[in-house]
């Protein structure tokens, strides 16, 4: 009983783990750039966009920009434009969850940073879009776990009644009658 509570607790903690990250410090990859005039760029963002999960990319950008642009586009064709604001050091964008429908590895997504005077950058981040397995997987694995621990339980309890009922008829060592 313990620990099918142990395992239960377990169970409802690692639900709640799963909640979307948009912070730096959860973000599993970071690309440096640096244009031409010396200033650097640094995104943040996760390679793995889950389908059903809004998807964000963050990133800090020079001080001292203010008219440039950075547009955000998949090979897919969806895309995406941040005008900079000059109040902020680091903001981010997301893409929505219903973005893509199927899974595709190795997705490339342009980044391209355009100023005043045109384009000063460009470079490109591969991420790979997966399709998490279904949420009912999840209890169909814990329905079928108390099935066969149900099944391995009863077994045993008849092999015990069987065992007793043998005990009972006063024919211990395995000696039987034969009729």
């Amino acid at each position: 009983m313990r620990f099918f509570s142990l395992f239960l607790v377990i169970l409802l903690l690692s639900s709640n783990a799963t909640a979307e990250c948009r912070e730096k410090e959860c973000m599993l990859k970071e690309y440096k750039y640096q244009q031409d005039g010396g200033m650097q760029h640094t995104f943040y963002y996760n390679n793995i966009f889950n389908i059903g999960t809004n998807w964000y990319i963050i990133f800090d950008y020079p001080s001292g920009k203010s008219d440039d642009t950075i547009s955000f586009e998949f090979s897919t064709g969806l895309s995406k434009v941040h005008t900079y604001d000059p109040d902020k050091e680091t903001d981010s964008i997301s893409f929505s969850g219903s973005s893509f429908t199927e899974e595709i590895f190795n997705l490339e997504l342009y980044v391209n940073i355009t100023g005043p005077e045109g384009p000063e950058g460009a470079f490109v981040l591969e991420i790979h879009v997966n399709k998490p397995s279904a949420e009912d997987m999840m209890y169909l694995w814990g329905g079928m776990t108390v099935f066969w621990i149900a099944i391995g339980a009863y077994t045993l309890f008849l092999s015990n009644k069987f065992r007793e009922l043998s005990n009972k008829s006063g024919l211990e060592d395995g000696n039987r009658e034969k009729n």
